[in-house]
Formats: structure tokens, sequence, C-alpha cells
């Protein structure tokens, strides 16, 4: 009887929706199709740019024929889709990408109006547009040349609607759902889209800011359909038949997701407001000649709780070894590796004898109490990391040179934070040209998983072969970790010695994946490992960067331009540092 009712059921639901329940049915099939295929490979997509896929359109011809070529590469009714503009003044550049990465830049600002395909086109129920801040897009193109942009969906909408990471910039989401950097440069971001000509770093952003908005859709939309069983996937589509939004036959897309506003908090302010707040940025801004950009839809993420907390460790001797936030001292306590001595200051004093202690003004650096300011100009309310030396050279550094990083992790506020970044971005093409390390476009930093993996498993091996004070608890899930990774049926010394001498040649700088596209960031930190002055000397140069260009009022006592130098120095008169990372950093030994 049960079957009986369910028959009679789809064939009324058929019958009232005969138009489009066979295309619904063909693409739940499709959909059904493509989760159980992608349960056994759930790799994300390899981004690759094509430069004969972007069609730049500067003129009513060009833009028809790039129509044509969407048109003709579209698959499942998705196109990633951004906007660029000037100040206040109408968008000069829209971009519409697909999933294959052909990507069409209208210049409908110099053409002066939106042509009548490309009218069609986002007018288009049918096919969806996705990015971030999509909707807010789509408004401002009626705004400014009254044509109607349908079925925009903001991807942190969609992301939120079905409890999925939703971050609140494009950069966060790509590198959430794609493992991929984009760099958002602010030269780029706040430069003339109105030029004649645009630059080529220029198109590069556009164009990776638009491929993957598309390629974050297809990761989101594969992760909803590995959360429900196709019984769900079912009941789901019966249910859409019910919507008036045939978007939501055809895309299986929750409710109130298109054509809608995202929730969370958006900021959207011109670099000009802000100096309302800041005189000091207003006067360095004049000088850049830039305080009148737009900044939209990405900002520089702050945060308004201490970074300092200015809580100590001591050596079981009572020694101070350092400050540090609340979080790390009260880690030692959980473990049981120390024990609380004060509660104000939060001081806790280790059970074991640390690797090293604070010896010098290099160690002094370290137990001074810092304070939670800007300190380029000293504001105090609101602030976030600035790392003087950029992450993209510090990660293909050697093991030794990585620790104690702090010293280079200093607060600015936002003002001050976009301002360095605008001086960086001069400060790169420089090296660039000095160690032939051309800047590519911002979607090159891919992350290798092969390569993090064998850090991951070299520092496990590293501390088992160092540590002998080890918690039992934590000396067995590094073992385990090993074995696993490894195949092998017990640790031994001879196993350890084995893996770190394989580890060490295959995450050390010299021996890292030579394609024929490597990062800006690693030929230039090869160019310094074979100079006489070493990776210290890139070092000092970046601090000395920092300091001419920002000139800071309120950096830490003792903040030095030679640091690691002297602490590595330190570390080497101890003998506790290898000859071959001395002569990586540009040590004599």
């Amino acid at each position: 009887m049960f079957f009986v009712c369910v028959t009679v059921g789809l064939v009324l639901l058929a019958s009232k929706y005969h138009k489009n329940v066979l295309q619904g049915i063909k693409h739940l099939c499709q959909c059904m199709k493509s989760k159980s295929c992608k349960q056994g490979d759930n790799k994300k997509k390899d981004l690759r740019i094509s430069l004969d896929k972007i069609i730049l359109a500067d003129t009513p011809e060009k833009c028809d024929y790039a129509i044509q070529r969407i048109h003709c590469n579209l698959s499942n009714d998705v196109l990633g889709f951004d906007c660029e503009w000037v100040n206040e003044g109408p968008v000069s550049l829209l971009q519409l990408a697909t999933f294959n990465g052909v990507c069409g830049l209208f210049r409908i600002g110099k053409i002066g109006y939106i042509p009548q395909k490309l009218k069609e086109l986002l007018a288009n129920k049918h096919i969806l547009k996705v990015g971030v801040a999509s909707y807010e897009d789509g408004q401002k193109i009626l705004t400014d040349y009254g044509c109607k942009v349908n079925s925009t969906i903001d991807l942190r909408t969609l992301a939120a609607r079905v409890n999925l990471p939703s971050p609140k910039s494009l950069a966060a989401m790509s590198l959430q759902y794609l493992d991929l950097e984009i760099d958002k440069v602010m030269e780029i971001r706040c430069s003339d889209w109105n030029a004649g000509t645009l630059t080529d770093e220029q198109v590069a952003y556009a164009v990776c800011d638009t491929i993957a908005s598309v390629l974050i859709y297809d990761q989101i939309i594969q992760k909803i359909k590995e959360k429900y069983s196709l019984w769900e996937m079912l009941v789901n589509y019966i249910k859409s038949m019910y919507n008036e939004n045939l978007n939501m036959h055809f895309h299986c897309l929750p409710s109130n997701v298109i054509d809608v506003r995202f929730k969370g908090k958006h900021e959207h302010t011109t670099i000009n407001q802000k100096n309302c707040e800041n005189n000091y940025f207003d006067k360095i801004t004049k000088h850049l000649k830039i305080n009148n950009n737009m900044v939209h839809k990405n900002y520089v993420p702050t945060r308004k709780k201490p970074l300092y907390h200015n809580c100590y460790l001591q050596a079981p001797d009572g020694e101070i070894l350092c400050t540090c936030d609340r979080k790390k001292a009260e880690w030692y306590i959980t473990k049981g590796l120390g024990e609380t001595v004060e509660q104000e200051p939060f001081t806790v004093r280790l059970k074991f004898e640390p690797s090293g202690r604070a010896l010098g003004e290099v160690g002094k650096y370290y137990t001074q109490v810092k304070v939670n300011q800007c300190v380029v100009c000293g504001k105090s309310d609101m602030f976030t990391r600035k790392n003087v030396v950029p992450r993209e050279y510090r990660k293909y550094f050697p093991w030794v040179m990585k620790a104690h990083q702090s010293h280079d992790i200093l607060l600015l506020c936002p003002s001050c934070h976009e301002i360095s970044n605008y001086y960086d971005q001069q400060f790169r093409r420089k090296l660039a040209d000095m160690c032939d390390a051309p800047l590519a476009g911002p979607l090159t930093h891919v992350r290798s998983k092969h390569v993090n993996d064998s850090r991951k498993l070299y520092s496990a091996v590293k501390v088992l072969k160092e540590r002998t004070t080890l918690p039992e608890s934590r000396r067995k899930e590094l073992e385990h970790y090993i074995l696993e990774c490894t195949k092998e049926k017990q640790i031994t010394p001879t196993l350890l010695d084995l893996l770190s001498k394989e580890l060490e040649k295959k995450i050390s700088v010299p021996n890292y994946d030579q394609s024929k596209c490597q990062p800006h960031g690693l030929k230039v930190v090869q160019y310094f490992h074979e100079r006489e002055g070493g990776l210290v000397e890139l070092e000092r140069m970046w601090r000395e960067h920092f300091l001419l260009t920002m000139k800071p009022k309120y950096l830490p006592n003792l903040w030095s331009v030679h640091h690691n130098e002297e602490r590595l120095t330190i570390r080497q008169s101890e003998n506790r540092i290898k000859p071959e990372d001395a002569k990586v950093a540009g040590l004599a030994y």
C-alpha cells in the first residue's frame, strides 16, 4: 500500500510540474552520479589560468564575442562574477568566468553602456552569478547602468546556509575551500580601472578573483551533496517542486540564497573616510596620491582583544625565560609541565630544564613587557598583526630560522597596515628585479600538501630524537603518527636517524620542487641562500625597509634589525646550530 501511495504522489507531482520534472529528474540523477564518483576522489581542482581563455572586451563587438565564448563553455549554468570601480564612480570592469577558465573582462566603463547581449546574460534568471558581495555588485550595476542582474549568489551566504565555514573575504574563502592563497595587494586593488590600458597585474587580479569564485562554488556544492543521502536528495528535490524560484530545481540549492545580501558584518569604506579618523594616515596617503581610491569588499582583519598578555614563563630555578600569552602559559599547567607561581602577573614555573635561556639583549627582548598599540602611530583601540618579513619568504627559510618569529610580528592599526602593504609591494618589485624572481599572478602560490606532510613528519621525528623528557602520552602520539606514515612496525633509533636525514633533504630549500613556475618568494630565498650574506641579509633588508618607510615611533625596546643574526650567533657559540644551517643563514663558521 505504501508503494502505491508513493507512486500516485509522484504521478500527481509529474502532472502538475510536467514542464520541469524531466529536467529535474535528469539533474537529480547527475547529482547522484557525481556524488558516488566524488566519494572516492575528493581532490580540489588545481587552478590553471590560460591566456587564450581571457577575453578583454573593450568594444561592443568584442563583448558579443566574449558572450559567445562564455555560452559555449558554460557548465551547470554557473558563472563567477565580480566588478571593479574607482572612487565612487560607476563600475569600470565587469568580470564573468566559467568553470573551465574562460573569463570575460568587460570594460563597460570604457564602452559607456552595457551591450544588449551582455545585458541579456546578466538578466538571465537561469544562470547563477556567484562571488563575494555579488548581490551588492549587481545592485551597483543596476544603479550605474540600469541593467538588472538576476540570480546572484554570495558564496558566504551559501556556505552559512548549509553550516559550512563562511569566512568574510574571498581570499579567506579561497584558502578555506581551494587551498589557494590570493594576494590582495592594495596597490592593484586601488589602481585606476579606467586607465586606457589595463596592466598585466590588473588583468591577473581580475581574472583570479572571478575564477576563484566559481571554483569555490563548486567545492561548496560538492560538500552539500556529501552531507545528504540519496533519499534526502530525493526528498529535497520534491520539496523544491513547490518553490517558485526555478534555480532551486536545477541547482539543488537551499532556500533564501539567491539575490540575497550577506547578513554578516560587512565593511564598505573608502580610505578617504578613514582619513577623517586619523590625521597621520591622511598625511601619508596624500604623499602616496591614493587617498581617494576605493577599498571594497576586502578589508584588513582587526582585533580588539590584546595580543600581548605579558604572562611570564620561568625556568625551574626561577629565572625569567620569556613573556607569553595566557593560553600558552596555561597549556604548560594543563600538561603537567609547569605550576602557577603568581596570579598577577600570571607566572608559570616550568618543571623541566628548557633547551635555552634568555642571554644578552636578544634574550632580554623576549622577557620585557610589550604594549598593545600600533608601533607606528600609537593607536590602541584596534590593531592587526604585521609580518615585517613577509610569510611568502619566511616559509622557505630553514628550520633553525623559523623559531622566535615573534620579533618580526608587530602590531599596526588598520590604516598603517594598508600603507605598509603598499610600500611592501614596491619593495617586492625591487627584489624581483634583483633576484630575477618575477611577481606572478595572485593565485600561483599553491600550498604543497606533500611538502607540508613531510615537514610534519620531520617535526615528529626531531622531537622524538632530541626530547628526553617528553610526556608519555605525547610520545605515544608521535610514535603512532610516524608508524602510520612509514608503515613500519616499531620505532627504533636507526629508523629515526634514517627518516631525519631523508626528510631534511626533502624539505630543505635547495631541494624544493623545482617547477617551471616557481613562486617569487622561493626564488628570492634561493638567491640569498647562495649569496655570501645569506638569509640574515634578506631579513635585515626587510626590517630596514619597514623602519625607512613607516618610521615607527613605538617599537618595543631592544627591537633590532640584526636580531636573528645575534640570536643565531649565540646558539652557534653554544654548539646548538649545525654548520650547514649556519652557512645558509650567512654566519661565519
